[in-house]
């Protein structure tokens, strides 16, 4: 790779890296993918007890009117009744707390803490949250983390990141997995397939001394200086 200095990169207007603040909100913001998914057994039970508290007060419903019938028919005394409605209050709030008390564990998590969940994969978007970096510095950072510089696979995945981009509108580009550096011309993503393998794009603005790429704006990748420092995108199986 080239160790030209951002400064020194040379691009005509259509291809500047506008300046990205230092400071801005998180993408993990309340409009964003949840950050929390449960697991199956954990979805069972949220499953099992929104059933139950919507089901339950109808049926308890249904056996106050019944009380009279039932207790003349079968010998049991309204007293009882009202006993075994109160067990069935008793078990729905404890069951609601039992929930309640495993959701608030970090275990249920599928995504840590500043990343967002979507379609089975854990995204880290840096703005907000770390400092700009150099293109090889941020995939260091995802590979700390268990993760890689985010290797793109369908037009869905893609609007999905573009999603999260539009909602700061100083965020126009960021580092991806794509890199020609091995060899001059031959863009490769992260996991060593080649750029047309999972979508037809091209990385535009291609040149000898721009070996990384990043992504801006309707789904473009434009050829920058791995050694300009811009925000990136993590990428790890949830």
């Amino acid at each position: 790779m080239s160790g030209q200095s951002a400064s020194n990169i040379s691009m005509d207007s259509s291809e500047r890296r506008p300046d990205v603040e230092a400071k801005r909100a998180t993408p993990a913001d309340p409009a964003s993918p949840r950050t929390c998914r449960l697991t199956s057994g954990m979805v069972v039970a949220v499953a099992t007890v929104v059933l139950i508290g919507l089901l339950l007060p109808l049926v308890l419903f249904v056996m106050w009117m019944a009380a009279p019938q039932v207790a003349q028919t079968s010998g049991t005394s309204g007293q009882e009744l009202v006993e075994r409605l109160q067990q069935c209050q008793n078990g729905l709030r404890d069951l609601n707390l039992m929930l309640h008390t495993a959701t608030q564990d970090s275990r249920c998590r599928l995504c840590p803490g500043g990343w967002l969940w979507w379609r089975g994969h854990c995204y880290f978007f840096s703005v907000g949250l770390e400092e700009n970096r150099q293109w090889n510095a941020s995939a260091e950072f995802c590979q700390l983390h268990n993760s890689s510089l985010a290797v793109i696979k369908d037009p869905a995945e893609m609007e999905f990141i573009q999603g999260v981009m539009r909602k700061f509108s100083r965020f126009p580009f960021l580092w991806v997995g794509l890199t020609d550096s091995q060899q001059e011309g031959r863009w490769l993503w992260w996991d060593g397939t080649d750029i047309q393998r999972y979508m037809p794009v091209t990385v535009e603005f291609d040149s000898e001394h721009r070996d990384c790429a990043d992504l801006r704006g309707g789904g473009r990748l434009f050829a920058v200086d791995c050694e300009a420092y811009g925000p990136w995108a993590c990428k790890r199986a949830s």
